[in-house]
């Protein structure tokens, strides 16, 4: 017997990864990447699809109630947010995701981030491209051993980030995480989210992206935080009010913000964070290595492998 996977897209030069998991199984590969432009597309391409596996393309209420036999929807990601989870679990559709691939790629882009910000190396490699040999503008830079980082977010890359950032000498770790609790984060003080905000130097962002997170960090909290602090965020664009944050900066109350993602990570052009020099901007690429890719697309496989076969996978979030 044969079961159909739709691949809707991908960033990937080839599926020859999955290929090997699905090898013998009768599963079939669906390629559909380049094809799910609107919502109508996608349906026509994963209405009788066994499984469906997304990247980017949004997999709606309106596309999952057209699913005809789907037992499973897989996300090329740790975060879920163009999955409407809810509607899956109401025609009993499991999901699943990958939230262990790229745990050293995103707490290793996290610290380069925090270290640019607090070292100023884009300020100051723009002052030597321009001719200028000094540290002046560089001034004050204080040292790690002075410096609280304070994380927002406890899960398994926060817990790397605090577990690096221990090693390069910080002088305290905070965190804040409603989901966790004081004995299972050692070494790192747990506390409020307003107590984070005002007594951390740098704060780091690694939470998903919710209804209760949206916009978690706004004018208000970004108020909260210390006079010259900076902020880092690698987890989703939609935690951080943009216009907020432009704000703080432009009035001088933060020093600076380092982002993997933005709240519009198509239309970067006009972006008012774009072409600051205490701005750093890098493509939502934290989580990238070649080995990251290729652990990617095998334990997605894996995931649908285990769903089709076996009845569930290990990386069951929506269980009913």
């Amino acid at each position: 017997m044969s079961h159909k996977v739709v691949f809707t897209d991908y960033y990937y030069p080839s599926l020859d990864e999955e290929r090997k998991v699905f090898a013998g199984t009768g599963i079939e590969i669906v390629d559909g990447k380049g094809r799910c432009v609107a919502e109508q597309d996608t349906i026509a391409l994963v209405r009788d699809a066994d499984a469906v596996v997304t990247q980017f393309v949004p997999i709606t209420r309106r596309v999952i109630g057209e699913l005809s036999r789907c037992k499973v929807i897989v996300r090329y990601a740790i975060g879920l947010d163009n999955i409407d989870i809810r509607a899956a679990t109401e025609r009993r559709i499991m999901v699943a995701n990958v939230p262990d691939y790229c745990i050293a790629e995103v707490s290793d882009h996290a610290v380069a981030m925090i270290l640019a910000l607090i070292r100023k190396i884009k300020v100051m490699d723009g002052e030597v491209q321009c001719g200028n040999w000094s540290y002046r503008r560089a001034e004050p830079i204080r040292r790690l051993a002075e410096l609280r980082l304070g994380l927002v977010g406890f899960g398994s890359i926060a817990r790397e980030v605090a577990r690096k950032a221990r090693a390069l000498g910080f002088q305290a770790i905070s965190a804040y995480d409603p989901h966790v609790i004081p004995s299972d984060c050692p070494g790192v003080d747990l506390v409020p989210l307003a107590v984070l905000l005002e007594s951390s130097d740098i704060v780091s962002i690694h939470a998903p992206a919710t209804t209760e997170t949206h916009h978690l960090i706004d004018g208000p909290a970004l108020a909260r935080m210390k006079p010259g602090a900076f902020l880092v965020n690698t987890s989703r664009g939609a935690l951080v009010n943009e216009s907020d944050l432009c704000r703080a900066l432009q009035e001088g109350r933060l020093a600076g913000a380092a982002l993997d993602v933005l709240e519009d990570e198509v239309k970067i052009q006009g972006n008012p964070l774009a072409g600051r020099d205490n701005v750093i901007l890098t493509p939502h690429m934290a989580w990238y290595s070649t080995g990251s890719v290729a652990e990617l697309q095998r334990k997605v496989a894996e995931q649908v492998r285990q769903a089709i076969l076996e009845g569930q996978p290990s990386n069951w979030v929506n269980r009913f």
